[in-house]
């Protein structure tokens, strides 16, 4: 380990994107998503069928990046852990008829929220060290 990047090197072993389980963790829920939305707009999936897949997918990922955050402190996971979870009560909301939003803002909602998450990592620090 170099002095003084102790907690850093130890995070980024933690990181569970630095893992082959990434691609199942982050990336099937990913591509779930896209491919429900590309199905509602093309009139594929029923109005139910496209949300309840993009809600369960975005609770997935929300979950995952919940765990990691709490593994390694990564600064997006954080975010995303705490942000997604409750946009995909908003979706079940909208599934069962409680709120009205179209899948695409609901979408548009998604894709903030990560781009952002993202956009903070790269300007800020990588892993944030949370007080235990």
């Amino acid at each position: 380990m170099k002095p003084g990047l102790p907690a850093v090197e130890s995070s980024g072993r933690r990181d569970l994107v630095q893992t082959s389980s990434c691609l199942w963790v982050w990336g099937v829920p990913g591509a779930l998503v896209i491919f429900a939305n590309a199905a509602w707009h093309a009139h594929w999936l029923s109005f139910v069928a496209a949300g309840l897949l993009m809600t369960l997918c975005i609770a997935w990922i929300g979950a995952a990046c919940y765990i990691n955050a709490r593994r390694c402190g990564r600064t997006h996971c954080m975010i995303d852990g705490y942000l997604l979870p409750p946009l995909a009560v908003l979706g079940l909301l909208n599934v069962v008829g409680v709120v009205s939003i179209s899948w695409q803002s609901y979408m548009n909602i998604f894709f903030l929220i990560v781009v952002l998450s993202f956009v903070l990592e790269c300007c800020g620090p990588k892993y944030v060290r949370r007080g235990r």
